[in-house]
């Protein structure tokens, strides 16, 4: 395994993470909980010390199959994220980040993933009706009482991820060192803004969907309806790729994968791999063959011309991930 470091922190983290939006039984392409356990257990054995989840995977579901999976292995030489913001539960205050919310869902996630701390806690999504100071402070306040060990977020524009930052830099509040955008072959719009931001002030960068939701697998072809679970069931799935411009990039993903003998899966991974800047990607594996194939990946060298020839065939794309600022036309 290969291990990269945590932004502006000293913590090594492996190159690979599991995500665990893929675990629970929420949707019918879910891992559910005995497949997931194999999936863990496979990804610990192979030297990935990495799971992110997320309180609202499956309504907690992904968070108790974690916390079983890694009870009694070291906890301190595992890196356990997740995350806060969205809808759980059904009460008048069941969504968003106020102080009130993040004791309570952060509570929530500790017993769930049966664990006294959390070493990554990310905002889910920015919260536009609360005030951004209110909940950065919570999150240091947490740092200061041991529940997390550091910040993050998930898919924001780059002018919040600066706003986090310069909170932190003025008034004295914990920095953000993580940074999970949505970023693959078939999706590369935060190479505009959010990417160069974080690789200036050291946060690391961990994409999700590194497979454009199994979109980059090869499996999907030009001209024919889609007939898998995934696309049936994952509204977003069907909404963000499938594109004439989206099947050039696997056209040109396939040819390459032939020309040097590997899985068309495992040189996508390889294309995030690559980059200098990637410090790891957080891989939604529903069968523990995929570890296999993502470790695999990660020996895969692609030159400078490999790469420009894999990211040619792109056109810009309507934003996904950050949800709609409400001044924004």
């Amino acid at each position: 395994m290969q291990y990269s470091r945590l932004g502006w922190s000293s913590v090594k983290i492996s190159r690979i993470g599991l995500g665990g939006m893929s675990y629970g039984s929420k949707e019918p392409w879910m891992a559910p909980k005995d497949a997931a356990m194999r999936i863990i257990k496979k990804a610990l054995d192979l030297g990935i010390n990495f799971i992110d989840t997320a309180d609202g995977y499956s309504d907690g579901e992904s968070e108790r199959i974690i916390g079983e999976a890694i009870r009694g292995q070291n906890r301190d030489e595992l890196i356990i994220a997740t995350k806060v913001g969205w809808e759980f539960g059904s009460s008048v205050n069941n969504r968003g980040l106020s102080r009130k919310r993040l004791y309570t869902q952060l509570r929530g996630s500790l017993e769930r993933l049966g664990t006294d701390y959390v070493d990554i806690y990310q905002m889910h999504r920015w919260d536009y009706e609360s005030d951004p100071e209110e909940y950065v402070s919570t999150l240091t306040q947490f740092v200061r009482e041991g529940l997390i060990r550091y910040i993050g977020a998930t898919a924001l524009y780059a002018f919040q991820i600066q706003r986090l930052w310069d909170m932190a830099l003025y008034r004295g509040y914990e920095r953000p060192v993580y940074y999970s955008p949505r970023y693959n072959l078939a999706y590369r719009e935060e190479e505009r803004e959010t990417i160069p931001l974080c690789r200036e002030l050291n946060i690391a960068i961990v994409p999700y969907s590194p497979l454009a939701r199994g979109f980059l697998t090869g499996k999907y072809r030009r001209n024919e309806q889609p007939d898998t679970v995934r696309y049936r069931t994952d509204r977003y799935f069907a909404a963000g790729y499938f594109k004439p411009e989206d099947f050039d990039v696997v056209e040109t993903l396939e040819e390459v994968a032939r020309e040097k003998g590997v899985p068309v899966p495992q040189l996508a991974l390889a294309w995030l791999f690559n980059k200098p800047y990637i410090t790891s990607i957080l891989l939604g594996a529903t069968k523990p063959e995929h570890v296999d194939d993502a470790v695999q990946a990660l020996e895969i060298k692609l030159s400078e011309d490999d790469m420009k020839r894999l990211e040619a065939p792109y056109r810009p794309h309507e934003l996904h991930g950050p949800t709609r600022h409400p001044l924004a036309p």
